[in-house]
């Protein structure tokens, strides 16, 4: 209980910092709540509700990115869940504008993952390495992150980390819709398990913001799939599940 109570505290703090503190100047940002219910998950209650805080900004340098989930279980108790990205953009470093093909920009990144996972006590993992902007006229975010991973729970051994995250707008007659997500491509030496691992979680999500008339890209509800090839690294442990999401911006 005290480490789930020092977790939730540290990021309350992160996140009132990095949206409210005077002393930071953004370009942009961008902070929304999801609740998402699904069943059929493996290891623990197949049933299950979580909620996740995402926060994104941009800053003269770069940007940083970060979300947080929390999830109720029977025979655990409360699980929290976070991962915290910074990223420094060599356009804005350099003031210059490089481009290579498809590629707008290469940032350096950083990052963690951080669990209370009650029945291990912990979990952490950080990552570093490179992340490229793809975006174009058709995506509001393309960007490719390949980075080294090092997981505490896997001594003397780095693994590899390729994560796409995307989110293309698209209309159907006059409703708005977004699909937008992210897929993890985790090497064997990521897990103890040792074995490759892939985690997919696209949204296809309806704009009632904007058919209602209250204000568009505010409100959306829709699905979330979710796909965990070799969950943890567990050989032959495969979870799909379909997620119904309610989700605000602010």
């Amino acid at each position: 209980m005290y480490q789930i109570k020092t977790i939730s505290a540290s990021l309350t703090c992160l996140l009132i910092v990095l949206t409210s503190s005077p002393s930071y100047s953004f370009d942009w940002t961008s902070s929304n709540v999801q609740v998402l219910y699904g069943s059929d998950f493996e290891f623990g209650d197949k049933d299950r509700t979580t909620v996740t805080v995402e926060h994104a900004n941009g800053w003269k340098y770069g940007q940083n990115f970060f979300f947080v989930d929390v999830a109720e279980h029977n025979d655990i108790g409360t699980e929290v869940y976070a991962e915290v990205y910074s990223y420094l953009s060599l356009n804005k470093i350099t003031g210059s504008k490089l481009s290579l093909g498809p590629i707008n920009d290469i940032s350096l990144l950083a990052g963690i993952n951080i669990s209370n996972k009650p029945e291990n006590d912990h979990f952490k993992a950080y990552l570093a390495g490179l992340s490229f902007d793809l975006a174009n006229k058709y995506f509001d975010y393309l960007q490719l992150d390949i980075a080294a991973y090092k997981s505490d729970d896997v001594r003397h051994k780095y693994g590899l980390q390729v994560t796409p995250v995307w989110s293309y707008p698209f209309e159907i007659g006059s409703a708005k819709f977004k699909f937008r997500g992210f897929t993890d491509f985790r090497t064997a030496n990521t897990s103890n398990a040792g074995n490759f691992h892939i985690l997919a979680q696209p949204q296809v999500l309806l704009d009632i913001g904007d058919l209602s008339g209250i204000k568009s890209d505010t409100v959306f509800i829709g699905t979330e799939y979710s796909y965990w090839h070799n969950k943890f690294g567990v050989k032959d442990v495969e979870e799909s599940v379909v997620q119904a999401m309610l989700i605000g911006f602010f």
